[in-house]
């Protein structure tokens, strides 16, 4: 008995002291997301940004006096084009993520081009076969 109290005690301990790690498909897939989003924003890339986007997303450019409520992902492509030819990128880093509930995050981020800086204000929901796409992305230059 006092050995398999022992054992017991043992095990409790290894187990406690693995790290806690709750790294589900659900995770996965929206880091997935983030790290697209990060690698467009870096290249410059309007075409990987795009195919982050829902169908129809919410798209506000403040320096550019763009402002859709709802804009086809096609179109939104090519106003990034032109964003991105007009801002070419420096860097792009996140600064805050984070979510309401598990259907919905959002980021923060800093994108410096050349000539400007902007904060990236990006909506990511969960639709379609578990997959996140952006819903809603605004510049605001900083």
């Amino acid at each position: 008995m006092k050995y398999i109290f022992a054992a017991l005690v043992l095990i409790t301990f290894i187990n406690a002291s693995k790290p806690n790690k709750k790294f589900t498909p659900t995770k996965r897939v929206y880091n997935e997301l983030t790290d697209r989003i990060r690698m467009s924003f870096k290249g410059g890339n309007p075409k990987m940004l795009a195919s982050c986007l829902s169908k129809e997303i919410e798209l506000i450019i403040d320096s550019e006096k763009i402002d859709f409520q709802k804009i086809s992902s096609q179109q939104a492509e090519q106003i990034f084009k032109l964003f991105f030819q007009h801002n070419p990128p420096l860097s792009f880093q996140y600064v805050y993520q984070g979510a309401s509930n598990v259907d919905l995050k959002y980021s923060v981020a800093n994108y410096r081009s050349r000539n400007k800086d902007f904060l990236v204000y990006i909506l990511v929901k969960r639709g379609e076969n578990n997959k996140y796409v952006i819903d809603t992305i605004q510049f605001r230059e900083s």
